[in-house]
């Protein structure tokens, strides 16, 4: 029998129950063998398809069932295109994996060569990626229409991403414990005023993002339906494991929150509403980023309804004021509650989105923005490095993490930390030096494993550079960076951090993840020291193993710094 998640006896707990032909295709589905899992109705993105099945060999088939609807071959095909790109495809695999995963529309009522007829363009796939069965198929031949095509290639890694990823609609049963939360961060999560719309500052490693997620679970236990949004789609995937953890903590249905990036959300309202007939413009001029915000707007205020009961931002620094209000005034339903998180010292796009009292107004904050002030990321001697750099070289006044006192209450006893600066001659050889610095490392510390390890660097050259380098010396690497433009939009959305081999990725996308070795490039540009600080960040103390905090520096106006960060200062001894 197939593995269900939920289990089939759970299947009535559906947030949208299957009805009568959908509930007797999962009865036909479980007759499969048990190396098959079925999910049913899962959250996949902004995706909730009937069913998808996944399997070591035969690869995955997302399932749609057909009601009458003209779409549903154009939804399916949307469904395969946000598994492909979100949650199975690896960043060097290519465009499309083609038969290793595919759709099949289900015509309940109907033999497989009516319902063929009935959907010729799904049933005429010269890729092989798109099928229609009948009724006949769901009963005499189901294990042999869920095989796999002859020549088909199913990655190992690309299948555990997709059982790692997807949201089981229904009250979690795992057995897991997130991260403890500090005071500050248990404050923002319960939200004891009841306040309607509230901010949050603080430096990196403070918790905004465990509070914000703890949140999310928190009012989807209570049966609140909850849009939790951040500038970058890399960052949507780490949120949405946070999210799942914690309602496992708090009992809560993780399928009740939707964890993505805003301008993917907007692309999918824009898309859902043409399907409802309410067909937005297309604006005269603007990139296609600022053409779809408009668009989304058009069809909200036309009528068209993508609404949630909280709307929550992460890295709320990236976020434009427009977008804020856009979300507060057409997307919270009445009554709602939005939450806002930032950290201005790690302000990459140079938005400065909340910066005055004006700006604060005309986004409906009326009670002062709750300021977090420690790192509980962080060994207190990276700490004091990274708050060194920040002060010299960001801002004097950079807002930056204090050593809490409670940090070894909270997180645990931190590990050993290691931190080191060398200077690279030439900015050319940025890439290089930084590939063999990651293999430095690994050969010095036998105990670190590729997985542990990420590099960050500003320019996509670089990245691959080290990649090579990296590779030539054995060890494996998962890493977004291309020359070709639309490669690397693809590969943002299928970066994995928990991939197991050595991560490269940009700073901008790397942005509210960690990793306990961080190897970083500095760049001679203006905006180099403020991308360095936000990578220097991402170190964490606090998974069990040593970390290690790595900066080759190619601005010769910093040569000198290198003694002060890797002594840094005695604890308490900043003012």
């Amino acid at each position: 029998m197939a593995t269900f998640q939920p289990s089939f006896d759970h299947l009535d707990e559906l947030l949208d129950p299957l009805d009568g032909d959908a509930f007797e295709i999962a009865r036909n589905l479980a007759l499969l063998d048990d190396d098959w899992t079925v999910y049913s109705r899962p959250l996949v993105g902004q995706d909730v398809p009937d069913f998808v099945l996944v399997h070591d060999r035969h690869g995955v088939i997302v399932v749609d069932v057909w009601t009458g609807s003209d779409n549903v071959v154009r939804t399916a095909h949307r469904h395969r295109d946000t598994i492909v790109d979100q949650f199975f495809s690896l960043p060097g695999d290519g465009r499309d994996p083609g038969p290793a995963v595919r759709i099949a529309v289900v015509v309940p009522d109907r033999s497989t060569t009516e319902a063929k007829s009935l959907l010729p363009a799904a049933a005429t796939s010269p890729d092989r990626t798109s099928a229609v069965w009948g009724a006949d198929a769901m009963t005499e031949h189901l294990s042999a229409v869920v095989m796999a095509p002859p020549g088909s290639s199913v990655s190992a890694e690309s299948i555990r991403r997709l059982h790692h990823q997807v949201v089981i609609d229904g009250v979690s049963h795992g057995m897991v414990t997130p991260v403890q939360l500090s005071a500050d961060a248990r404050m923002v999560a319960a939200n004891p005023k009841g306040s309607r719309i509230r901010g949050v500052t603080g430096p990196p490693g403070c918790g905004k993002s465990f509070a914000l997620t703890a949140r999310a679970a928190r009012l989807a236990a209570e049966g609140k339906s909850v849009l939790v949004l951040c500038f970058n789609l890399t960052l949507a995937h780490r949120l949405r494991n946070l999210v799942v953890e914690r309602c496992a903590e708090y009992g809560a249905n993780p399928a009740r929150v939707t964890c993505t990036s805003f301008h993917t959300f907007c692309s999918r309202v824009v898309d859902d509403a043409a399907d409802a007939g309410v067909v937005a413009d297309e604006p005269a001029r603007g990139t296609w980023p600022e053409k779809i915000v408009v668009k989304t707007e058009e069809v909200l205020r036309r009528g068209f309804d993508r609404s949630y009961d909280a709307v929550l931002v992460d890295e709320g620094q990236d976020f434009r004021l427009q977008w804020w209000n856009l979300l507060r005034e057409r997307v919270l339903q009445p009554g709602g509650e939005m939450l806002l998180v930032a950290d201005p010292t790690v302000d990459l796009y140079g938005k400065s989105s909340w910066a005055t009292p004006t700006t604060l107004e005309l986004a409906g904050f009326t009670e002062p923005w709750i300021e977090m002030s420690g790192s509980y990321r962080m060994a207190p001697e990276l700490i004091e490095s990274t708050n060194l750099f920040a002060r010299e070289y960001v801002a004097d006044d950079a807002a930056v993490p204090a050593i809490p006192a409670d940090q070894a209450a909270v997180v645990g006893e931190m590990s050993s930390a290691q931190r080191s600066w060398c200077n690279v001659e030439r900015v050319a050889d940025l890439g290089v030096d930084l590939g063999r610095e990651v293999v430095r490392l690994l050969h010095e510390n036998p105990t670190l494993a590729p997985r542990d390890v990420v590099y960050l660097c500003e320019y996509h050259h670089d990245g691959l550079a080290a990649a090579a380098v990296i590779e030539a010396a054995g060890y494996p690497v998962h890493h977004l960076y291309s020359r070709d433009p639309d490669e690397r939009q693809r590969s943002k959305s299928r970066f994995w951090p928990d991939a197991d081999a050595v991560k490269g990725c940009t700073v901008h996308a790397f942005k509210g993840w960690e990793s306990p070795a961080v190897v970083l490039g500095i760049g001679m540009e203006a905006r180099s020291r403020r991308l360095a600080y936000a990578a220097m960040t991402r170190v964490t103390s606090t998974r069990g193993l040593d970390s290690y905090l790595v900066v080759l520096n190619a601005d010769p106006r910093m040569v000198e710094f290198h003694e002060r960060f890797e002594h840094g200062l005695r604890v308490g001894a900043e003012s």
